[in-house]
């Protein structure tokens, strides 16, 4: 197994020891209830909102999530890199992608209300989390009654297995056995053989998510993010419309269907059937787009760990120094004057 660098072992242990200080080391705080994103974002119910530009407002096709060839602060490796740039947003719009469920390392950045629920057994001993209501359903459990993970050859899902204990008044969960997937929507990847360490801390009625992606195939090393939900003030309930399709209450025009039922249609015309979009490796046309609109370096842009840290602004200073920006060009207003109207008096 990868080891973490010293630096990052300190870092993760100063995170945890930070989730962990706000309650006594014997408590447990319930996680149990349906989490909402705070603000309304893209969609009425379970919007992002603190990371609204992963979905509306990124700069993406059509401004839609994230742009093309952005990587900044994912601290991809070379292979992690070369995966990255072959990828093609039309990819999104084949048949057989579009009703694919938001993978482990990216769903809670996803539309959706995590839903999550306590299972126990028949001796009411709780055995696991059930967390429902991401993007496509994805359903998962966290187990919590000391189960192993499976063996290495045991099938792997877009959920993966997951298991969990509790450190305090943080629940700490640790996911193997994913399929492949991405932590940003614009084809950042992550393998099959990446390991989540997930902590979920409650403050109030927020929902902290921290999640670090341990990627040994696509990552120099593990990949840090977190999300803030809030406990939703009323449950989400379903009802059926004359249709007889399920939405998500009046608050949610149009219902879950969008998010939760799916069906693959045509929506590009490709060159051949079960045709894959990509882009062979130097033909990526979006590389450097980000880093001019920001005046950043390119290297920025493509992925490196380095960007990731607070002393790399400093870099990009210098670089700026060095690179002044070009003068905006105020535009040049060459429309005609109208001839000015007179009125019934003779005034203008």
């Amino acid at each position: 197994m990868r080891r973490f660098s010293g630096w990052l072992q300190s870092g993760i242990a100063a995170c945890g020891a930070l989730l962990i200080w706000a309650a006594p080391a014997a408590a447990q705080v319930d996680i149990v209830g349906v989490w909402q994103q705070p603000g309304n974002g893209v969609v009425t119910r379970g919007g992002q909102y603190e990371d609204m530009w992963e979905r509306c407002c990124g700069g993406g096709a059509g401004r839609g999530g994230p742009a093309a060839a952005d990587f900044i602060g994912i601290p991809l490796n070379e292979a992690g890199r070369a995966r990255a740039m072959a990828h093609d947003d039309s990819l999104w719009s084949a048949p057989e992608h579009q009703c694919q469920p938001h993978a482990a390392a990216y769903a809670y950045w996803g539309v959706g209300a995590p839903h999550i629920e306590a299972v126990f057994n028949d001796s009411q001993q709780m055995v696991a989390y059930h967390i429902a209501g991401t993007y496509r359903r994805l359903p998962r459990e966290i187990w919590m009654d000391g189960r192993p993970h499976p063996p290495e050859y045991e099938r792997h899902t877009w959920a993966g297995f997951t298991t969990g204990e509790w450190k305090g008044n943080t629940l700490v969960a640790k996911t193997t056995h994913l399929k492949k997937g991405w932590v940003r929507r614009n084809g950042a990847p992550a393998s099959d053989q990446a390991t989540l360490w997930t902590y979920f801390s409650r403050h109030g009625d927020v929902l902290t998510v921290t999640v670090f992606v341990d990627d040994p195939l696509y990552f120099s090393e593990p990949y840090v993010k977190s999300t803030d939900y809030r406990l939703a003030a009323s449950i989400p309930t379903a009802r059926f419309d004359e249709a007889g399709s399920v939405s998500a209450g009046a608050e949610a025009s149009g219902g879950d269907q969008p998010y939760f039922r799916c069906y693959g249609t045509e929506e590009v015309i490709f060159p051949e059937e079960h045709w894959v979009s990509h882009w062979l490796p130097g033909e990526n046309p979006s590389v450097g787009e980000r880093a001019k609109r920001l005046h950043i370096p390119i290297e920025a842009t493509l992925g490196y760990a380095v960007s990731a840290y607070p002393e790399y602004i400093g870099q990009i200073k210098t670089w700026r120094e060095q690179n002044p920006a070009e003068p905006l060009k105020t535009p040049v207003d060459t429309r005609k004057t109208a001839p000015a109207q007179r009125g019934p008096s003779g005034g203008q």
